[in-house]
């Protein structure tokens, strides 16, 4: 493997934890490297060196360079990139067995916080399926599809998705033909065809959030008897809710879902307590809005409002408009969870978007629980990059 040299300030960046690096931070070229290949970079006096894979292919605004460890001076005299793979996704698949219900159903492998930036992995009841987004990772797919195969036990799909990969150039492949996928979260059933996937399947991320929901409405005096699970997806939020006593549950997205919700409901017994609704969710609620129809329990978690940094002022827009009817359709002494997944939307702003809309509406509400996101999907601190997922529940007066 080669060994480049750092520049002044790809060092700095390393030093204060900046592991995605440009060509710039280097003193030697890139360029003169394959797309993905890996290497080992140094300090200028030699003593520090780090693990890492490049793409000179990326446009130089981005980050063209992923450095994922520091290397002992020893390991480097034996190291295979084939065995450190092996190592990690073993590792990946440790830290979720020290958790109940992570062990068979969850994200198995989550990018650079599990070691591999670009690497996804999600595990079912029936199969794992495995998203590679960077050129580096990619090289070795069919070592990782074979090795978390026999890992889990399980039968692997690789499913590439075009618009992730172009960014590294990434070629597209035929993808695997995959199965409807069978789903278990905190004791539920779910199914969903392959036809209607969205991303790698399940949304796993809410996992700790749809918990404490159930927690919340078990401990409620009165529990709510209609609810809304907007933008439902498969139905995740709304059957938790259900599961806790909820009544009746109206799912509703404009996705052709309809399949997924009623199997949610029969696969958990729950058959005759709910419907679903296919809608665009802002003209659902406008309909409510005009109609007064409101809801004891409203559950609003909607996909990303923004892919980049120049529509953050879209998105805050955005969710202020679908705050705001969120507080028109809520009852009295309703339990409202607010939840995002917008990468460049902090908690802080999300919280003064909530409550700037229940001021707006003349809305008093109290707040119950702050979340993030699942423990397979690890975070350090609230300000990294990879700490994407809010949820915000309140009850009202």
């Amino acid at each position: 493997m080669r060994l480049l040299a750092l520049a002044k300030n790809g060092l700095n960046k390393l030093r204060s934890n900046q592991f995605e690096l440009k060509s710039s931070d280097l003193e030697d070229s890139l360029k003169a490297l394959p797309p993905g290949e890996w290497f080992f970079l140094k300090s200028a006096s030699g003593s520090e060196v780090w693990l890492a894979f490049g793409n000179s292919l990326i446009d130089e605004k981005f980050g063209s360079i992923q450095v994922l460890k520091v290397m002992d001076p020893e390991e480097i005299k034996e190291f295979s990139i084939e065995s450190h793979v092996i190592k990690i996704l073993k590792l990946a698949m440790n830290k979720r067995e020290r958790f109940q219900g992570y062990e068979k159903s969850g994200r198995l492998f989550y990018g650079l916080k599990d070691g591999l930036p670009g690497l996804i992995i999600d595990q079912f009841q029936n199969a794992v399926i495995i998203q590679i987004n960077t050129a580096g990772v990619d090289k070795y797919r069919d070592l990782i599809k074979n090795e978390i195969s026999r890992l889990t036990n399980k039968k692997a799909y690789l499913l590439d998705n075009q618009k992730y990969r172009e960014k590294e150039s990434l070629p597209t492949y035929t993808k695997d033909p995959l199965p409807d996928i069978q789903i278990e979260e905190n004791g539920l059933r779910f199914h969903l065809r392959s036809e209607v996937m969205q991303k790698v399947g399940f949304y796993y991320d809410h996992r700790e959030n749809r918990r404490q929901m159930k927690e919340i409405l078990g401990r409620l005096s009165k529990k709510p008897k209609t609810g809304v699970d907007l933008f439902s997806y498969i139905g995740a939020w709304g059957i938790s809710s259900l599961s806790a006593g909820v009544s009746w549950m109206s799912f509703v997205d404009q996705g052709d879902l309809s399949v997924e919700v009623k199997a949610s409901l029969d696969l958990n017994g729950f058959s005759d307590r709910g419907e679903f609704i296919r809608s665009d969710v802002f003209k659902f609620l406008d309909d409510c809005i005009a109609k007064k129809n409101s809801f004891d329990l409203v559950l609003c978690d909607p996909p990303a409002f923004a892919k980049s940094l120049s529509q953050k002022s879209d998105a805050l827009t955005g969710y202020t408009k679908l705050h705001r009817k969120v507080f028109k359709v809520s009852a009295p002494r309703a339990l409202v969870a607010f939840s995002s997944c917008t990468h460049y939307i902090d908690h802080d702003e999300f919280q003064k978007n909530i409550l700037d809309a229940a001021q707006k509406e003349n809305r008093k509400a109290q707040l119950l629980y702050v979340g993030l996101q699942g423990w397979d999907h690890p975070v350090s601190n609230l300000n990294e990059k990879s700490n994407y997922i809010k949820s915000y529940f309140y009850i009202l007066e």
